[in-house]
This record gives C-alpha cells, sequence and structure tokens, in this order.
C-alpha cells in the first residue's frame, strides 16, 4: 500500500494526499448507502446533505414499488423515496414510509394511496391531508382534507418547504419484466478479524520484534518501515 494513500473500511478506493496542501481528495466517487429513510440518496451525487440518512421504512410496507418521490428542497442534493402499492404515510415521524425531517411537516401529515387496476393495470394514486397544520399544494393548487388525485410528474408541496416530484412508474408500459435468465451474485460474507499469534501483547515493549517494520496489532510483521498496514 502506498503512503500516499489511506484505505478506510467502506469508504472505497479511499483518499489520497494532495500536493496542493488541501487535505485530502477524493479518488473516486464511491458512496456508502448503508444506513436509508429520511430520504435515499441519488446515485452519482458525491454528498448528503446534513441530517439525512438511508434505510428502509418502518412502517413495514413490502408491498411491490412503483414509483418515488424525489426532492431538492433540502440543500440541492437529490433524495428520493420508494412508493409502494397501498397506503405511503408521508410526515415527520420516524414511523411514516415518507420521512421528511422539515419543521413545517407534522408528524403524520399525509397518506398517499396507489393502486393498480386488475383491467388495464394502469397506476392510480391520490393524496389526502390527515390532519396536518401547514397543509399540502399539489401544482401550487392548495388541498383541502378531501382526497385529491394525483398524476404522473405533479409536484407536491408538503408542509411550506418540502416540493417532491412524483414519479409513476408503468413497468408494463415500459417493456419492464422478470428476466427468465437472471443470475444474481452473492457477496461473500467478511471474515472477522483473528489474531495470527495467541500470546502477543502490542503494549510489552519486550516481546515486540524490532526491526524497523510496522507492527499489526495482532503481532504479525511483514510490510516495510515507512508503510501502514490495515487490519
Amino acid at each position: 500500500m502506498s503512503q500516499e494513500k489511506t484505505a478506510v473500511p467502506g469508504m472505497g478506493d479511499g483518499y489520497y494526499s494532495n500536493s496542493n496542501n488541501r487535505l485530502y481528495s477524493r479518488s473516486s466517487t464511491h458512496v456508502n448507502y448503508g444506513d436509508n429513510n429520511r430520504g435515499t440518496i441519488v446515485p452519482g451525487m458525491e454528498q448528503m446533505a446534513p441530517g439525512t440518512r438511508v434505510k428502509e421504512p418502518n412502517d413495514g410496507n413490502t408491498a411491490p414499488v412503483v414509483g418515488f418521490l424525489y426532492s431538492i428542497s433540502r440543500q440541492g442534493i437529490g433524495e428520493y423515496w420508494s412508493i409502494h402499492l397501498g397506503t405511503n404515510r408521508i410526515g415527520r415521524s420516524e414511523n411514516c414510509s415518507i420521512c421528511l425531517k422539515e419543521n413545517t411537516v407534522s408528524d403524520i401529515h399525509a397518506e398517499l394511496y396507489v393502486k393498480q387496476m386488475k383491467t388495464t393495470r394502469k397506476i392510480l394514486a391520490s393524496i389526502k391531508d390527515v390532519g396536518s397544520k401547514n397543509g399540502i399544494f399539489v401544482n401550487d393548487e392548495e388541498l383541502d382534507y378531501g382526497t385529491h388525485e394525483c398524476f404522473n410528474n405533479d409536484l407536491i408541496t408538503i408542509g411550506l418547504n418540502y416540493k417532491l416530484l412524483l414519479i409513476l412508474i408503468d413497468a408494463e408500459g415500459l417493456g419492464l419484466s422478470v428476466s427468465e435468465n437472471f443470475m444474481a451474485v452473492e457477496e461473500e460474507p467478511e471474515l472477522p478479524f483473528q489474531p495470527q499469534r495467541n500470546n502477543f501483547n502490542p503494549y510489552d515493549h519486550n516481546s515486540r520484534p524490532v526491526n524497523n517494520g510496522t507492527i499489526a496489532i495482532d503481532g504479525s510483521q511483514d510490510t516495510e518501515s515507512g508503510g501502514t498496514r490495515f487490519m
């Protein structure tokens, strides 16, 4: 491993030192999407908005995904939320499938209903204000407490500041289907760390081998001096 590169687990190719006195510069745009529900960050975005997490909904909704809500209201950084068949609860509460962490959004603000017609296979959507304080706008039209039909590419404003683009996906109309020959690749599980020396004490200087190299915490020493070894 080169001294100019520091590899951090989970951060792809790591960071390189910069000769122009800029401490670090990315060598790649890999992003770790491990944690996901205040919004999923759109692939290709290098940053998350402060406070944004990526996680699965807490309401247990496992119905098929038929669309998304997309927004850049937080800081211009794209985030999206999956829309499932059935009821999609929108609000500030962690228990909402679409969790919007913004002060003018009520804990339980709205419900987005989505169904697929059995005869035409068409996707239908409607939204309802379930007692919010700051209301809902659809394409700049303020809604009452009734159910309002929604369409693909509608702009829905939740509260005063969260504007979202509604994207409904007609998979069959777009020619999307399950591939009969799809071959999934399973990732190999990471092996737990196992010390190579049973009695090695990294804090006992009398037992440390000395040949000017870097000593790993397990006692192994197979790197040249000046290098950095990661477990």
